[in-house]
């Protein structure tokens, strides 16, 4: 069974302890944020991508029709 009696040194134990769990906490948060950061970011980038393809495509379409 868990002996979870620090004795003398509880006072420093288990707020070290829940400032390690806050501080964990914070990291995994900020590290979703980011990653949702970049998901956007990239699929901004991706639609942007496309589009100009998209357009480079229809000119080269037009110039072939032009030149045919």
């Amino acid at each position: 069974m868990l002996d979870l009696d620090a004795g003398a040194y509880a006072a420093f134990v288990w707020p070290s302890f829940a400032i390690t769990a806050l501080v964990f906490a914070l990291m995994v948060g900020s590290s979703l944020n980011h990653a949702r950061h970049w998901r956007r970011r990239t699929e901004a980038l991706r639609q942007i991508t496309e589009k100009s393809e998209a357009a480079e495509a229809a000119e080269r379409e037009a110039a072939r029709e032009k030149d045919a």
